[in-house]
């Protein structure tokens, strides 16, 4: 078998993957550009913790845009058909989204952690154009340190028949082994722990407070120093997307080592599990929004019917 080509499958296991990873890419697509377009058309959805849940957007919609398709259509035709140069595309987005998802959900929490619990402060570290800036350096490190890796050969991206999808290939156990202890760490471990204290402090907060929240503040949320009625639903929609992420992602991860560590013993429904988990990931943020956020679901509305 050529290293571009799946394992032999039934038409009935084709069917069923082509069908699962297209209905997963119309999903994303739709939902993660619905959330852009409800920033966009609403401003009271301008504020700058939108800007983090549009980064995120941003993320998934790469990764439903460039990833997704192109897994589809080796699932369907059962090889990679496409060229080296969108191989070398594919799995560049594969491991940048990887990382820079958890990376970026870490810097929304701790901006909620700032936001309800150090209020004071909050301006200090999270003023509009500082959460750019913050933004800009999480996503432009990780691209860097891809772009580096790859030009210096420390690695490569190669099309994995287990996954369905090009992804990153190491040229020594050396480099794998220091690639995820650096990247699992700092731009998954840390991010996760980092959300976990946050979300722990912000809810701590929220509950000692409750009463005073409610009665004194919603009249005068713009107040400086003081946490409206809106941050603290915010606050809540957004550990529901932590902790839907962490449901694709511990077990995605648990696979993705297996894999990687031990490949001989992981057979292809474990290496294509990972890469549906990743993708599922991509998906769901939408409907979280939909299902606790009034504003974002009634524009999500607004741009299904196309009204203004």
């Amino acid at each position: 078998m050529s290293s571009l080509e799946l394992p032999d499958r039934s038409l009935g296991v084709v069917i069923i993957e082509a069908i699962v990873y297209i209905a997963m890419t119309i999903i994303s697509i739709t939902g993660n550009t619905l959330v852009c377009l409800a920033v966009y058309r609403n401003p009271k959805l301008r504020s700058t913790i939108n800007l983090y849940i549009v980064a995120l957007a941003a993320s998934d919609l790469l990764c439903a845009t460039v990833e997704m398709p192109l897994a589809s259509t080796v699932l369907i035709t059962g090889r990679w058909d496409f060229s080296d140069a969108l191989c070398e595309l594919q799995g560049f987005v594969d491991v940048f989204v990887t990382y820079t998802t958890p990376a970026t959900m870490g810097l929304t929490a701790f901006n909620r952690y700032m936001r309800i619990v150090k209020t004071h402060d909050y301006n200090k570290i999270f003023s509009p154009l500082k959460s750019k800036i913050w933004l800009s350096c999480v996503w432009l490190s990780l691209a860097f340190y891809l772009l580096i890796g790859r030009v210096t050969n420390w690695n490569s991206f190669e099309f994995d028949p287990g996954y369905a999808v090009c992804s990153l290939a190491f040229t020594s156990t050396e480099s794998k082994i220091i690639h995820y202890c650096l990247m699992f760490g700092l731009l998954f471990i840390l991010p996760f722990s980092i959300a976990f204290f946050s979300y722990y402090k912000v809810f701590a907060k929220i509950r000692q407070h409750k009463l005073d929240v409610a009665q004194s503040l919603e009249n005068a949320s713009n107040r400086e120093g003081r946490i409206s009625v809106q941050e603290i639903n915010v606050s809540r929609t957004l550990s529901y997307v932590v902790a839907g992420f962490l449901v694709c992602w511990i077990p995605m991860w648990a696979l993705i080592f297996w894999k990687r560590f031990s490949p001989d013993t992981a057979p292809r429904v474990v290496q294509l599990l990972a890469i549906l988990l990743l993708f599922l990931s991509s998906t769901i943020n939408p409907f979280i929004y939909a299902a606790t956020n009034r504003v974002f679901r009634g524009e999500f509305s607004k741009c299904c019917v196309g009204g203004k």
